[in-house]
């Protein structure tokens, strides 16, 4: 299996017909060329997306009267006449679907897809499964001591999603049906939001969320320029890297207590960010999570925070964190040379 950037490379493509106009879905070389600018850290997609619009893939989509013939016939095509593996096809379809402005759902893989997969996955287990082979204890050597063990920096967590039962996902196609809207509600029925949703919407004011809502994708209000009301539900418990980055007319937000982890650049260049409540569960705070924040001035945080990347609080100018004397933050507001305020551990947070 390929593992594609179909969400990233779609709002990409998005992106470049915007900026640069329709007349370039009719000009195959300039539309090659401008992949190389806008597509630069995705090299599988960009040759596969080259591939099919090197073939007329595009164009022979764009002539067709009805959308779903003609997906049907580049569907055929890419498979039969390119050679393309089925999840090589759907990314290529969903990608210029997209720039197309077509609905489209891409289908459940096939029963023969999910057995591969599954014996792909067997395959696997028992390598990552393997103990590893017991070290055996070596005699020092003459005239030799042993070197004293240099601390280790803690290293970032990695940040799992939660696992959210039959998740029914607000997509970006939904989304673009409103993106010109500056209010916009969410359906109650809806528990996540796609990654990108709501990218670049630059007339959304406020967003109404469902109280379901649990998971919130990368970049899911990034460039939002004009976002001033956002209140999360309870019940929200992920939010990915990105996920609010440059929404400058932001001024406050309040992170729910099942969050975790503040992703990277999740709030980078929220310039009027300047009132944000941290929960106790957060215990860490990716790269970048809120460079550029300049107006923001005052963070608490717990000693439940073991991790904070050397980046999190560049260009924070205003801001003072409160902290336990001693703890992990402590020290690195100390390390980083970030103004920090000490509290006892009986002050509440």
């Amino acid at each position: 299996m390929i593992d594609l950037n179909t969400t990233a490379v779609k709002h990409a493509l998005f992106d470049m017909v915007r900026d640069q106009g329709q007349d370039v879905l009719d000009d195959t070389q300039r539309f090659i060329a401008l992949m190389n600018d806008y597509l630069p850290d995705y090299d599988r997609e960009r040759r596969l997306l080259k591939h099919a619009i090197n073939n007329d893939v595009l164009k022979t989509m764009r002539r067709e009267d009805n959308a779903k013939s003609a997906i049907s016939k580049a569907r055929k095509f890419l498979g039969d006449n390119l050679f393309l593996r089925d999840e090589a096809v759907e990314f290529v379809i969903e990608c210029l679907c997209w720039m197309l402005q077509w609905n489209y759902t891409a289908p459940a893989p096939s029963p023969v897809a999910m057995q591969q997969q599954a014996v792909a996955a067997a395959a696997a287990a028992p390598a990552a499964a393997r103990p590893a082979a017991p070290v055996q204890p070596q005699a020092p050597r003459a005239g030799l001591t042993s070197p004293m063990r240099q601390p280790v920096a803690p290293a970032a967590p990695k940040a799992e999603a939660p696992v959210i039962p039959q998740k029914n996902a607000f997509t970006s196609s939904m989304a673009s049906k409103k993106r010109w809207v500056s209010k916009i509600s969410v359906g109650a029925q809806y528990n996540a939001i796609e990654g990108f949703a709501f990218h670049k919407f630059s007339f959304l004011k406020s967003v109404d969320l469902p109280a379901a809502l649990i998971f919130i994708g990368e970049y899911a209000f990034a460039e939002c320029k004009r976002l001033s009301s956002l209140a999360l539900p309870e019940k929200v418990a992920f939010i990915g890297k990105g996920a609010f980055q440059h929404c400058s007319k932001l001024s406050m937000i309040r992170i729910p207590a099942g969050v975790t982890t503040i992703e990277e650049a999740t709030f980078q260049f929220c310039s009027n960010l300047e009132v944000v409540d941290l929960p106790n569960t957060i215990s860490s705070i990716g790269p970048d999570a809120f460079s550029g924040c300049i107006a923001l001035s005052q963070l608490l945080l717990t000693d439940n925070v073991k991790y904070i990347d050397d980046t999190a609080f560049a260009n924070c100018p205003s801001l003072t964190i409160r902290c336990y004397e001693n703890s992990y933050v402590h020290k690195f507001c100390q390390a980083n040379g970030v103004r920090f305020e000490l509290v006892s551990k009986g002050v509440s947070f």
